[in-house]
């Protein structure tokens, strides 16, 4: 059974980058990859779904693993897409875009650009998310929070900030920052939960973004 495993773009683990799931060359060890600690204690966890590997961030690697003895779920209530095994064998790659979420490729895709916001831009959206924040967008943004949250929205939401509030550095004045990096979050986190809010709140949400930047390719 394939199981899924967000790492570092280098092949080491989020929770430890000590710990390699992959060789320094980027490619699958010969043998199963094994949790470190002696004398059985310890285990290495993937998850069933793609989209909520725990404590994963972008950018990612996501591969497919599979476990080689007693595959346990070790908090079922809290993480139930979480599965434990002390050893997994790495047995593929898969597109990294995957690990956040349905539409996955266009979060990659806006977080992407919004690594490349200009100045201009900056104060475009410091301009339009100011004209947009009202009761709507901010009962908008409060259907999202309550949606379904996984690792996958928290990446996108976590990556689409900072690249944003980095790319928007020589802005001429904070707020414009602030307002590129919070516009860039908005339409992550509309995208990331597009299937769990309505149309109109996603429109809301990513509204600044879209009047600004441009369309955001819905795909699923």
């Amino acid at each position: 059974m394939d199981l899924y495993k967000a790492v570092r773009p280098d092949g080491t683990s989020f929770y430890d980058p000590t710990f390699r799931w992959l060789r320094k060359d980027g490619k699958p060890y010969a043998q199963p990859v094994e949790h470190p600690a002696t004398g059985g204690l310890g285990y290495l966890s993937a998850s069933v779904s793609a989209a909520d590997c725990t404590g994963m961030a972008w950018p990612c690697r996501l591969l497919t693993v599979e476990p080689v003895d007693d595959l346990t779920t070790p908090d079922p209530e809290n993480l139930p897409n979480k599965r434990a095994a002390r050893a997994f064998r790495v047995t593929g790659e898969v597109e990294a875009w995957r690990a956040l979420g349905p539409n996955g490729e266009a979060v990659a895709v806006l977080i992407d650009r919004a690594g490349r916001i200009t100045p201009s831009e900056a104060k475009a959206l410091d301009a339009a998310w100011d004209a947009a924040w009202d009761a709507a967008w901010d009962a908008a943004w409060d259907a999202a929070g309550a949606a379904a949250w996984d690792a996958a929205r928290d990446a996108a939401w976590d990556a689409a900030g900072a690249a944003a509030g980095a790319a928007a550095r020589a802005a001429a004045r904070a707020a414009a920052r602030a307002a590129a990096r919070d516009a860039a979050r908005d339409a992550a986190r509309a995208l990331v939960v597009y299937d769990l809010i309505t149309p109109e709140q996603f429109d809301l949400l990513a509204g600044p973004w879209i009047q600004v930047i441009g369309p955001i390719a819905v795909t699923a």
